[in-house]
């Protein structure tokens, strides 16, 4: 008798710990081990509902969403239906047990943010959408240490095939605003691709005399945000270089919002190191708006105001103030960027070496 009751004991226990299947999670169970994913979702979604579900319930729950997800990416990769068991799996995966089935997950999600990526005639927004399917797949690899290779080399095909011919278009751009934008969107997605920081690095010598103002010159403006980012630009019209010094004169144009003061003390030079000077700073302008003409025929001009050596100026908004800098510095110290920084925004000039 007493042995009877401990084996009846353990059944209970056990019991407890693998939880009871419902009606819908055994029907969930059965769609999917016949592959009938969309069934299978749609019982483990009323399962979830009741909230008596089995261990291995969000297991088999995201195996459906990523089995389903991948069926229907191969008759349309773009179906709003993949994103949205992609989501629902995310929500579910750290509840889920088995290394396989995560791993399962990390390498569809990758796989299929690798095929969107791929497709001809994509727009920029999309393409950004499928590497974030990538990242967002290696992120999670990442925190429970399984598949982080596997996806590695996922988004490593997935730059493969977009950089070539992103690049091609890039730098058959003639505008060099336009160019560098276009290698800047490129550069969003593939930051540590060879190729792009080569392209990127010969655009900003070119253009250091220009300012980057991203406006009406911009063909597709999506990713612009990602890009359009300073609130000061600055260009470099003149500009001289020595293993131990820079100078020229740094031009300025704001698009804070503000009027503010252009501080000398505010501007600094950064080594591709990380290491900072501050500048020298000679005479410059800022422009303003002036009351010109004879008393009764009087007009607004925009107009130069000198600034003595050291002065500060008063920049407004969508106007420009240009300054004589020379910053020293070691043997070594190679010129990365200017920033100029203050309370109203930040702005970089990066130089190219």
């Amino acid at each position: 008798m007493k042995k009877i009751f401990l084996a009846t004991l353990a059944v209970s226990v056990a019991f407890v710990f693998t939880g009871c299947k419902g009606a819908n999670e055994k029907r969930g169970d059965e769609h999917l081990e016949n592959q009938r994913y969309r069934n299978a979702i749609a019982q483990y979604v009323d399962a979830q509902k009741k909230g008596k579900v089995s261990d291995e319930f969000y297991d088999n729950f995201t195996l459906a969403l990523v089995r389903g997800a991948n069926v229907e990416a191969k008759s349309n990769r773009n179906s709003d239906l993949i994103s949205g068991y992609f989501d629902k799996a995310t929500s579910n995966i750290m509840k889920v047990q088995k290394p396989e089935v995560v791993e399962e997950f990390v390498t569809s999600y990758a796989t299929i943010g690798k095929q969107q990526a791929a497709q001809q005639g994509m727009d920029y927004g999309s393409i950004l959408q499928a590497f974030a399917k990538i990242d967002s797949a290696l992120s999670i690899a990442k925190k429970l240490n399984i598949g982080e290779a596997a996806v590695k080399t996922i988004r490593t095909e997935a730059e493969n095939l977009y950089v070539p011919p992103a690049l091609a278009e890039a730098n058959d751009e003639t505008d060099p605003v336009v160019c560098e934008y276009n290698l800047l969107r490129i550069a969003e997605i593939a930051p540590e691709n060879a190729e792009v920081k080569a392209a990127l690095n010969k655009s900003r010598k070119g253009t250091r005399g220009y300012f980057l103002i991203f406006g009406e010159n911009i063909p597709d403006p999506s990713g612009k945000n990602r890009v359009d980012k300073w609130g000061y630009v600055m260009a470099l019209p003149t500009i001289k270089i020595t293993p131990t010094s820079l100078s020229g004169e740094l031009q300025f144009w704001a698009s804070t919002g503000n009027n503010t003061v252009l501080d000398p003390e505010n501007i600094e030079l950064f080594s591709t190191e990380g290491k900072s000077v501050k500048p020298k700073a000679g005479t410059g302008w800022c422009e303003a708006e002036v009351l010109v003409g004879k008393k009764g025929d009087e007009k607004i001009e925009k107009k130069r105001q000198n600034l003595k050596a050291g002065e500060k100026g008063k920049l407004m908004n969508e106007f420009q103030c240009g300054l004589n800098v020379t910053f020293s510095f070691e043997k070594g110290f190679v010129p990365d960027y200017i920033q100029y920084k203050d309370e109203f925004g930040i702005g970089k000039k990066f130089l190219g070496q």
